[in-house]
C-alpha cells in the first residue's frame, strides 16, 4: 500500500473518535445534495424502510418465475464485457441487452451469443450509434475499453482511461440521464467521481443513480476467505468499505457472516492476498481477470435490476457519493437498492481496531484520487472545447 504521512492520519484518527463514530452511520443527507434537490424542486428520498443486512449471492434464485422487463446497455471494449453479456442473458430479470462496441471487435461474439436459447436478446451497436443503443435503457454499465493493465500505477491507469470516461459520461448524461449508471472502468476510485461530477455539470445530478462497482474485490475476498476456512463461498459474505480499488478498499472481516473470528495473522494474510491479486495474474501472463470481472459485474447489475423491479432487501457494497465520512466525498459502504438506485446507505458498522486503521490510511488516497479526477474533467472538457 502507498505510504501515508503521520500528520495526515492524525486529524482523520480524531474524526473516528467514539462519539463521532456512533453518529456518522445515521447522518442526514449531505448539504450539497440537499441544496441541489431544493434548487431543482426534487424531493428527498425516504429512508424509513429497513432491510436485513445480507447480500444475495444468486439473485435469480430468490425471484419468482416470471419474465423481467429490465433493459441493460453495456459500453466498452474489454473481454470482460462479452462474458458479462452472456451471463446476463441467463437472467429472468433481463429483457434486452445492448452492447456498445467501442473497439469494433464484438460483432461475431454477439451473433454467437444470440444462439443461446434464453429469452433476452443481445444487440451490438457501434460507438457512433450510442444514441440508438441508449433508447429506453434502465441500466447503463460503463465498462473498460481495454483489458486492464497490471503493470501501471493507479495514476497511470487512470490517465489511460480518463479521456474515454469523460467522453462517454458526457454523452450518457445528455442522451439517457434517467438511467441508472454502474461504473466498472478501473480504477473505479478515480472514474466514479468523473461520471458523478459530469452529471452535475450537465444539470442531471442524482448521486443515488450513479454507482461505482467494488464487486470484483468483494468476490475475490469472499472466495479467498472461503478457501482459507474451508467454507462454501456462496454462503460467505464480507462487507467492504473505503475506496474502490485494491489499494483503498477495506474488507470488514470482523463483520463477515456466517463466520467472523480470524486471527491477526489470518486477517493480514487475507488482506495481502486481496492487494496482490492483480499482480499474481501478471505472473501467469494473463490478460487480466476477464472471467471473474465479468461475473462480478453481473452481480452488481442484477442487484440494481432487482431494486428497479421492486424486490426488497437487495443489499450490496458499492462506491458512491455519500456523507458516510465527512472528510471523504466518495466512499464504499453497504447499500440497499430500490427503484431509484440507492435506497438506503447503512454507513459504517462497528469495526475492529485494525480495520479502523486501514480506513484511516485509505482516506488520504481516496481524496487524492478524487482530486485527480476533478482535474481530468476540466482538462478533457478544455480539450473538447478547443477542438470544436
Amino acid at each position: 500500500m502507498i505510504g501515508t504521512s503521520r500528520y495526515l492520519l492524525q486529524p482523520i484518527g480524531r474524526c473516528i473518535s467514539r462519539r463521532f463514530y456512533r453518529s456518522i452511520s445515521n447522518m442526514p443527507i449531505d448539504d450539497e445534495k440537499a441544496k441541489y434537490a431544493k434548487d431543482t424542486g426534487s424531493e428527498q428520498k425516504s429512508e424509513t424502510e429497513t432491510a436485513a443486512k445480507s447480500e444475495f449471492k444468486d439473485y435469480d434464485s430468490f425471484l419468482p418465475d416470471r419474465k423481467g422487463d429490465i433493459k441493460v446497455c453495456m459500453i466498452g471494449g474489454s473481454d470482460s464485457l462479452i462474458y458479462a453479456a452472456v451471463l446476463l442473458k441467463q437472467s429472468r430479470l433481463i429483457k434486452r441487452i445492448h452492447v456498445v462496441d467501442t473497439k469494433g471487435s464484438f460483432a461475431n461474439a454477439v451473433l454467437d451469443a444470440n444462439h443461446i436459447d434464453t429469452s433476452p436478446r443481445i444487440k451490438c451497436y457501434k460507438k457512433n450509434h450510442l444514441k440508438h443503443a441508449l433508447k429506453e435503457i434502465n441500466i447503463i454499465a460503463l465498462m473498460d475499453e481495454i483489458n486492464f493493465k497490471f503493470d501501471l500505477s493507479p495514476a497511470a491507469q487512470f490517465e489511460a482511461v480518463s479521456a474515454y470516461v469523460c467522453e462517454m459520461a458526457e454523452q450518457i448524461a445528455q442522451l439517457s440521464s434517467e438511467s441508472l449508471v454502474a461504473v466498472f472502468v478501473r480504477p473505479v476510485t478515480f472514474t466514479l467521481p468523473i461520471v458523478s461530477e459530469i452529471y452535475k455539470l450537465a444539470g442531471w445530478w442524482d448521486p443515488d443513480r450513479i454507482i461505482g462497482s467494488i464487486a470484483l474485490d468483494r468476490m475475490r475476498m469472499e472466495a479467498i476467505t472461503a478457501n482459507l476456512m474451508d467454507l462454501n463461498p456462496a454462503f460467505l459474505s464480507v462487507p467492504m468499505v473505503g475506496g474502490a480499488d485494491t489499494n483503498t478498499v477495506v474488507p470488514l472481516l470482523s463483520r463477515a457472516t456466517p463466520i467472523n473470528r480470524f486471527t491477526n495473522a489470518q486477517q493480514n494474510m487475507l488482506l495481502q492476498s486481496l492487494r496482490n491479486a492483480d499482480r499474481e495474474m501478471v505472473n501467469i501472463e494473463s490478460k487480466g481477470p476477464t472471467l471473474s470481472d465479468g461475473a462480478a459485474a453481473v452481480k452488481l447489475i442484477l442487484a440494481l435490476a432487482g431494486g428497479l423491479s421492486g424486490y426488497k432487501n437487495i443489499i450490496s457494497s458499492a462506491y458512491v457519493r455519500s456523507n458516510v465520512m465527512p472528510v471523504c466525498r466518495y466512499f464504499t459502504s453497504e447499500l440497499q437498492f430500490g427503484p431509484g438506485g440507492v435506497q438506503k446507505n447503512f454507513g459504517l458498522p462497528k469495526m475492529s481496531a485494525s480495520e479502523v486503521m486501514h480506513v484511516e490510511q485509505s482516506i488520504p488516497l481516496i481524496n487524492e484520487y478524487i482530486s485527480l479526477a476533478t482535474k481530468a474533467i476540466h482538462y478533457n472538457r478544455h480539450i473538447t472545447l478547443k477542438n470544436v
